[in-house]
């Protein structure tokens, strides 16, 4: 049994269907249910992901649009992400925020997200995302009895290859503190070998800081 919880679609789906899913945070305790998100769409997993945080950090992004970027794998290990959205509470200019956001992605060689991109995308992407909540089918118990040697199956090796997993470039396996750059314009790595450098002056976000020590 299928439950829609929540539901939001923006325009018509062209081109190739991709049908994406993952777990969502709005499970119910001690219930046999799994809640999870389903997408529609012409994107690729990464892509819509990081569409989905674009549309956060512009304030474009409804309640459902939210909840399901939060619940996207990665996200929350993104600590750009999460420190660019506590600047943005500071009440910081918002074109030095995403100047000093496009300076560390050039910086660290990550992917340029900004706002020209976000406008970008939201002229071309469709999709359409539910909430679903279905219930666990209880799994047979497995006696140990087979009638003979056949029925345990082929006991030759498959030659078939599982999919690899998609992979996400915001695991960069060490914590970094991005928010001080993003508010002060100062910026210490943490780790060995410390990268300290000072932001002078914002012209252009294509810029580097003037400063590196």
């Amino acid at each position: 049994m299928l439950t829609i919880l929540e539901q939001s679609t923006l325009g018509r789906i062209k081109g190739p269907l991709h049908i994406l899913k993952w777990g969502s945070s709005n499970n119910l305790a001690n219930t046999s249910t799994k809640t999870f998100w389903e997408i529609k769409t012409s994107f690729r997993k990464f892509n819509f992901i990081k569409y989905l945080q674009l549309k956060v950090l512009m304030d474009q992004a409804n309640e459902t649009e939210l909840r399901c970027c939060f619940d996207a794998p990665g996200v929350l290990n993104d600590d750009l992400f999460l420190d660019a959205l506590r600047a943005k509470q500071s009440k910081i200019n918002t074109e030095v925020l995403w100047q000093r956001i496009e300076i560390l992605q050039r910086i660290f060689d990550l992917t340029i997200w900004n706002q020209n991109l976000y406008y970008t995308l939201a002229n071309v992407v469709t999709y359409e995302i539910k909430e679903i909540r279905s219930s666990i089918r209880k799994v047979k118990k497995y006696s140990g009895y087979v009638r003979n040697s056949s029925a345990v199956g082929s006991k030759r090796k498959s030659n078939n290859t599982k999919p690899e997993p998609e992979n996400f470039e915001w695991n960069s396996g060490c914590d970094r503190d991005y928010y001080h750059f993003l508010t002060v314009g100062e910026f210490i790595s943490g780790l060995p070998g410390d990268i300290f450098f000072t932001l002078k002056r914002t012209k252009s976000p294509k810029r580097l800081p003037s400063h590196i020590v």
